[in-house]
């Protein structure tokens, strides 16, 4: 294999492992809200549903949850 295909291999597996770890990034939760999250003055456009959503924040665990506005 010459240099060309070795980048290619290299780009492909960077953007497998990528997906793999940013898949559900910026989606919203599936599990039950907590009670003790607070929402923030962050609110972003889901790319994917194009819908508003924002950031709620749980100080004693430090989790993100993210809910449609």
């Amino acid at each position: 294999m010459g240099v060309a295909e070795w980048v290619i291999v290299a780009v492909a597996v960077l953007g497998v492992v990528a997906a793999l770890f940013g898949w559900d990034r910026y989606r919203t939760n599936r599990k039950a809200a907590s009670e003790s999250s607070q929402p923030t003055s962050e609110v972003f456009t889901d790319p994917a549903s194009g819908k508003p959503m924002r950031v709620w924040y749980n100080a004693a665990t430090g989790e993100r949850e993210y809910r449609p506005d």
